[in-house]
């Protein structure tokens, strides 16, 4: 999507910058029947009221898709009711109204309940949980009292052969979170959750993550191809997340405080939103990226990915295991591309760098303040100082890199 200069924003009689965005007539109903939505930017300075403008921007419109009623699903559930419907009036039978709503019924409602107050990436978890357990039981719907837990049971088993642990817990945790959602909602639902308690161990097997020795990272750098090998050198430099590298968008290099910074809008929490000063060995990396790729996307291959929940990274994961498992045949399954967060941190820690600060750099919600003064009158650290701590990034064992 293109943005031109100021668009969206305009200046309060005081100087400070407004976002303003339409609301389409099938939202307006969340915004008091508003044709327009503001918010305070917060600052009088034009780039980083952009950078508000930017982040707002993408939210608002993936929460638009997502609320938009004219949705090809939708369309078909109508299509299918009206078709039961119609049968059933022409035998003159009459038509079961159930007090007990279905599945995408509540996810729907749970969508437009907390679209302001969760995150699009936690909204698209729900729904995406409700479409493969829809799909696994062949179903296009069901009612919340038609799913016992034999249903939800052969779905975990149909799962476990397709998808790892942890993602079918994900998905039952998610789908469990809707049929609470539901009995706060409605009078007769069933109050055993079809999906509670099915103790998957999904992490009794989970170790921590390992490093890589230094001939190894030296291995997986000379037979990576260009635009991998780029990738795995901006996580050694920058200690970023996997799909927050490969979300990086080129308008999210910027300059903060004079200091040329990666814009992480795309985070796994609240707290990974962030900017994070780039390593003076990255800076002809991402010039040449930036000069090499006309796309939205900073990296080359992650414009032509087209997935529903919007994810970059798994691809580059994906790449990152067949390069691991073909140049270093007795790598374990711990030794993966967040193994190289875990370097980065160690390089700071080495250093001494402080907690709180390899916290704002990493994007860790584990850092946080002790006080309550601190977390309410702290600004942080400059980017200044943190560009500093992250130059004292270096793998000396490992010389051409």
């Amino acid at each position: 999507m293109s943005i031109k200069n100021n668009q969206y924003l305009f200046q309060s009689h005081s100087g400070v910058w407004i976002f303003q965005v339409f609301v389409p007539a099938y939202m307006r109903h969340l915004f008091d029947n508003k044709r327009a939505w503001r918010k305070s930017t917060g600052t009088k300075d034009i780039l980083k009221a952009r950078h508000f403008r930017n982040h707002m921007l993408i939210e608002f419109n993936n929460l638009k898709a997502l609320l938009n009623p004219d949705r090809e699903d939708i369309r078909i559930q109508n299509a299918i009711t009206t078709l039961h419907t119609t049968i059933k009036q022409a035998k003159s039978a009459p038509v079961a109204i159930s007090p007990i709503p279905t599945l995408a019924v509540i996810r729907d409602e749970y969508m437009t309940v907390y679209s302001e107050r969760r995150a699009f990436s936690t909204l698209s978890k729900s729904a995406r949980a409700v479409e493969v357990f829809l799909q696994s039981i062949g179903k296009v719907d069901l009612g919340l009292n038609k799913i016992g837990r034999r249903t939800v049971t052969d779905f975990i088993e149909g799962q476990q052969k397709k998808a790892a642990p942890q993602t079918v817990q994900n998905w039952l945790t998610s789908l469990g979170s809707l049929y609470e959602f539901a009995k706060r909602r409605y009078d007769a639902i069933p109050d055993s959750n079809p999906f509670h308690g099915h103790n998957l161990e999904a992490r009794r097997t989970i170790e921590s993550y390992q490093p890589f020795e230094p001939q190894q990272l030296t291995t997986l750098l000379n037979e990576a191809d260009e635009e991998l090998r780029d990738v795995i050198l901006i996580g050694l430099f920058s200690g970023a997340r996997l799909d927050e590298i490969a979300s990086i968008k080129r308008e999210e290099i910027v300059m903060m405080d004079g200091v040329r910074c990666f814009f992480i809008s795309k985070a796994k929490t609240v707290a990974g939103v962030r900017y994070i000063p780039i390593h003076s060995l990255l800076i002809g990396i991402v010039d040449k990226l930036l000069s090499q790729n006309n796309g939205e996307y900073l990296f080359p291959h992650a414009n032509k990915i087209k997935r529903a929940d919007g994810k970059k990274g798994p691809f580059y994961s994906q790449a990152f295991t067949r390069l691991r498992n073909q140049a270093l045949p007795t790598a374990t399954d711990r030794q993966c591309y967040h193994s190289l967060r875990g370097h980065f941190i160690t390089c700071l820690d080495r250093a001494g760098v402080p907690e709180q600060r390899i916290g704002a750099i990493t994007g860790h919600t584990a850092q946080k303040a002790k006080t309550e003064a601190f977390r309410t009158y702290t600004k942080g650290a400059s980017m200044k100082e943190l560009s500093g701590y992250v130059e004292l990034v270096s793998y000396p064992d490992m010389p051409n890199i």
